[in-house]
């Protein structure tokens, strides 16, 4: 038996194998990018972090593994989504897992939350378009989907197939298609608006092996929980930096995305925050900032790194809100 890892763990573990089948030596690329290579031995740290995103896609372009994702995915003990993969694990069937997964959405260790919806007989579960990673996270997107496809082959016993997969970046071509291919086992659609897995509605009905009603009832009580805490206690403000700050562990957060997360509406929670003084872009502006200096501090990341990192397209905007934290301590 496999020893039991954490979900961080996991995921270093399956991407420095990777890139030894591969012939990339791990360490040696995370001192070409600048980072401490200490960082490899506190997963628990580096992996939910946009700096190991960033080392994901260096790895792709640099060393020219366009399907790296897949390699890494393959070698996983679990997809390693986080709650909502656990919560779809224990339930009746896809319908529930589904509709259960959905409501802790927040939860996801993906660029983005899975969602679902069903339209003349087919079900698309997807991630809402998010240009983290459709245009700078492509491996640490594909990772996630491919982590997704592998949970409901695995609940269903590997009898589920879908009819379809769709990417939000173009074909990487080449031999890597065919790797694509060998992967998903379907056919592919590249250059769509979100990345999405489809498949026939008559697998909503489809029964898991693993369900535990009373398992998945003490999994939903240890949510119910994260979010009580998240919820009471703490004024909105304090909740919604919270929030921002958990997803922007794996990708970003939009103000539809904290909206929902915080059950209201973007329109009642632009209101709430203007009555403070506030933007969502204020908000999250000033949590990107937190983000970039705990990345100074505790990873001693280069500065232009950190700051490609976190706002890719506007790295100059991102030096600014630094200036007055770090004056005296560090020039960017």
């Amino acid at each position: 038996m496999k020893p039991i890892v954490s979900q961080d763990a996991d995921v270093l573990n399956s991407l420095r194998l990777a890139t030894k089948n591969l012939g990339i030596e791990l360490e040696d690329a995370v001192i070409k990018m600048g980072l401490p290579p200490d960082l490899l031995k506190t997963p628990d740290q580096f992996v939910p972090s946009l700096l190991f995103n960033s080392l994901f896609e260096y790895l792709a372009q640099d060393y020219h593994c366009h399907d790296l994702a897949l390699h890494a995915a393959n070698l996983l003990q679990a997809p390693q989504l986080g709650l909502p993969a656990r919560v779809m694990s224990l339930s009746r069937n896809f319908k529930e897992a589904l509709d259960k997964a959905a409501q802790y959405g927040a939860f996801y260790r993906d660029t983005g939350p899975w969602q679902h919806q069903v339209s003349d007989g087919l079900v698309t579960l997807f991630k809402p378009a998010n240009p983290f990673g459709s245009q700078h996270f492509r491996q640490r997107n594909l990772f996630g989907t491919a982590q997704m496809y592998q949970l409901i082959c695995q609940l269903s016993g590997n009898l589920w197939r879908p009819s379809r997969v769709s990417f939000s970046f173009p074909d990487p071509g080449a031999r890597f298609t065919y790797t694509f291919h060998d992967f998903f086992q379907c056919d592919l659609a590249f250059n769509q608006a979100v990345d999405a897995i489809h498949f026939p509605e008559g697998y909503l009905e489809f029964n898991i092996t693993s369900a535990d009603a009373y398992l998945l009832r003490g999994v939903e009580m240890h949510i119910e929980a994260l979010q009580q805490e998240v919820m009471t206690g703490n004024d909105l403000l304090a909740r919604a930096k919270l929030i921002i700050n958990q997803r922007l562990s794996f990708a970003s957060c939009t103000l539809e995305e904290l909206a929902s997360y915080m059950a209201t509406t973007p329109e009642s929670l632009s209101q709430h925050l203007a009555e403070q003084g506030l933007s969502f872009d204020d908000l999250l502006e000033q949590q990107i900032s937190e983000k970039a200096n705990y990345y100074l501090t505790e990873f001693h990341a280069p500065a232009e790194l950190i700051l490609s990192a976190l706002m890719p397209n506007d790295e100059p905007r991102l030096n600014e809100l630094l200036v007055d934290k770090l004056e005296g301590k560090q020039q960017w």
